[in-house]
């Protein structure tokens, strides 16, 4: 495979690596961000962009401690259509997948995962509860900072403290269960939590630093 392509999903098609113009308006189909200017890679046949970061970093096939087990497959959303005429949401932070887009799923238990969301850390320290760690469990209830009722996963401490996910990195909190389905949108919360000092350094500990190379893209889109 020469050196420019990376492998498709789909054995039939290869992804170009593509230089993005400053105003090209796409979109990478993996983290939902910018690729303005930047160097990324296209399927033309399946209009399918991503960051060379996304590419690499995040495979066919991923384990994740929300769903321990089954194995989970990226896969793209499909439009609604007569026969199935509804909308995915992340079953993490509850905001909806785009139409064509690429999420974690598990068809077997019906659970879909935002890629970016994957990189959570199951385990932090917030600067707003600093005395014990933090850990995303599935539970209820309301967001110990914001009063806000929680979505399934969130971040608790055994002392009865619970968090959202932007909560915790000491951000106001912001509606993850929007049903827009504009891509801009994921310049969400979940993107900026992992951009947090703190945060990163567990996500470089969880990736052995694999998942540097995305931080660096989200970190340069927001910049812009």
């Amino acid at each position: 495979m020469a050196h420019d392509q990376r492998r498709h999903f789909d054995p039939l098609h290869q992804l170009v690596k593509t230089q993005y113009g400053s105003e090209s308006g796409a979109y990478c189909d993996i983290c939902l961000s910018k690729l303005d200017g930047l160097v990324g890679h296209r399927c033309s046949a399946c209009n399918i962009d991503l960051h060379d970061a996304c590419a690499g970093f995040f495979k066919e096939t991923t384990s994740f401690f929300a769903h321990p087990w089954h194995t989970l497959k990226l896969s793209r959303i499909p439009h609604p259509s007569a026969s199935s005429p509804f909308w995915w949401y992340c079953n993490l932070c509850l905001e909806v997948c785009p139409p064509g887009s690429f999420m974690y799923r598990c068809t077997q238990c019906l659970f879909d995962v935002h890629p970016l969301c994957t990189m959570l850390p199951q385990t932090i320290r917030s600067p707003l509860h600093p005395e014990h760690d933090l850990r995303m469990v599935p539970s209820s209830g309301d967001c110990s900072a914001c009063k806000q009722s929680l979505p399934v996963w969130h971040y608790v401490c055994p002392c009865a403290v619970r968090l959202h996910i932007d909560c915790a990195s000491g951000a106001p909190a912001t509606s993850c269960n929007s049903n827009t389905a504009g891509r801009p949108r994921r310049r969400t919360a979940v993107a900026k939590f992992l951009l947090k000092t703190s945060f990163r350094i567990a996500v470089d500990a969880a990736t052995g630093g694999l998942g540097s190379p995305v931080l660096d893209v989200l970190a340069a889109v927001f910049k812009s």
